[in-house]
């Protein structure tokens, strides 16, 4: 029969049926069309995940016919469909903001390695344990996992490696630009999409891995810097040296252009002198044969 837009067999009372049957999502044309058109790769990927493990979306505790939310590994989750943990914890957020999902992050692994402060107490002034969220994402659900992640802490989290300082006068963002959500809004979805490709690679040998990327870019550094202003400053000047590369690349190819068109017309200049040279050797051959029998006319 069709339930919750899942097909399930009748369970019969006889012995070989007592045991529970498997459940299988059915996905219809319809839906298919639409979610395609509203959600991106990684999204779809989540979305028919969790879906194939939980097809009535009405799993309940075992004792009680109380529904409960189940539990699943946003790592494992990512290693299975072949993605990154940030993708696969961005993908979550997407889904559940929508309403295809409802999501409640209620943990989060912290490491701090800091040695600044050894206070029993956070002192005064620690963004973690005072400082409200300047990143909600408007479900009241996120609670501790939230909180934690789009604060932007004074000391560090312990996984940022320190970059090297860009020299004076390096690419800057706007100084009207405070916040990380006001900056990523400034950027075309391609741009925002290459930036954050970049920030995921140059983030894989943290010694603390990176769970939510954008999370983390919206946090501040050791130095209280803007860690997504450091980064895009990083960005525009690993651009700029591609574009100088490419420029190298371009006129190089232009200087053998030039090249190749000069030895070929030397070369057509050397096979016109051999020409020219064995026409005039074949005119004094011809005189030369000429005169001799000229002189042999005469005797």
């Amino acid at each position: 029969m069709i339930k919750n837009n899942c097909y399930v067999k009748h369970e019969y009372d006889s012995i070989e049926h007592k045991q529970k049957i498997p459940l299988f999502y059915r996905l219809t044309h319809g839906e298919w069309v639409e979610t395609v058109k509203n959600l991106t790769g990684a999204e779809i990927k989540v979305l028919y995940y969790l879906r194939s493990l939980d097809p009535f979306g009405d799993r309940r505790s075992r004792h009680r016919k109380v529904y409960r939310h189940l539990e699943y590994s946003i790592t494992e989750m990512a290693q299975e469909l072949n993605i990154s943990k940030g993708a696969a914890s961005k993908a979550v957020k997407k889904l559940d903001q929508i309403s295809l999902i409802d999501a409640q992050i209620l943990k989060v692994k912290i490491k701090i390695t800091t040695d600044q402060y050894k206070e029993t107490e956070f002192p005064i002034g620690n963004n973690v344990s005072y400082k409200q969220s300047e990143f909600p994402i408007n479900n009241p659900n996120f609670v501790e996992e939230t909180e934690v992640s789009y604060r932007k802490p004074q000391f560090p989290i312990g996984n940022e490696r320190q970059l090297k300082p860009l020299p004076d006068g390096g690419l800057r963002t706007p100084q009207t630009i405070k916040t990380y959500s006001d900056f990523i809004k400034t950027l075309s979805e391609e741009e925002r999409a290459k930036f954050l490709n970049f920030c995921e690679e140059k983030t894989k040998n943290l010694s603390q891995e990176v769970i939510d990327l954008e999370a983390w870019l919206a946090s501040k550094t050791k130095t209280g810097e803007n860690r997504w202003e450091v980064h895009y400053r990083f960005y525009q000047a690993s651009l700029k040296t591609r574009n100088q590369e490419e420029q190298q690349r371009i006129q190089a190819r232009e200087q053998v252009e030039k090249w190749k068109r000069e030895l070929e017309e030397q070369t057509e200049a050397g096979i016109s002198a051999c020409k020219d040279s064995l026409i005039l050797e074949k005119d004094c051959q011809l005189d030369e044969k000429l005169n001799l029998h000229l002189k042999n006319g005469h005797k």
